[in-house]
């Protein structure tokens, strides 16, 4: 698949995985994909996705995994994913994403059992 991720994705609200990696998807991540409430999987790794994490992101309160990796995503992960309390896998390796340096993004990032990114905090 090729383009970018559809916004009407957002209206699967009975979702639970979303698994489109490895293909060419381009732009933006959709702030739409915050609509899909019981997501417990979202996989858009080894794509050409640009731009900022949306916020929206940290309403998926259901999802256990978010693999990121391998885009052309940047700027400082969103302080909203810090409400995904159930994330247990979280990867963002090979981007030019950065992790705040605040306690509470450094204390739940301790908590997420596979957090595999690229380590650079923001304004270092």
């Amino acid at each position: 698949m090729s383009g970018p991720i559809p916004p009407e994705l957002g209206n699967l609200r009975s979702l639970t995985a979303l698994r489109l990696s490895s293909n060419q998807l381009s732009g933006p991540i959709p702030p739409e994909l915050g609509n899909l409430s019981n997501l417990a999987d979202l996989v858009l790794g080894s794509n050409q996705l640009s731009g900022t994490i949306p916020p929206e992101l940290g309403s998926l309160r259901s999802l256990t995994a978010l693999y990121l990796w391998g885009n052309q995503l940047s700027g400082p992960i969103p302080p909203e994913l810090t409400n995904l309390s159930r994330l247990e896998r979280f990867w963002f390796y090979d981007t030019d994403l950065c992790e705040p340096a605040d306690t509470d993004f450094q204390n739940w990032k301790r908590l997420i059992k596979s957090f595999s990114g690229t380590w650079i905090v923001c304004g270092y």
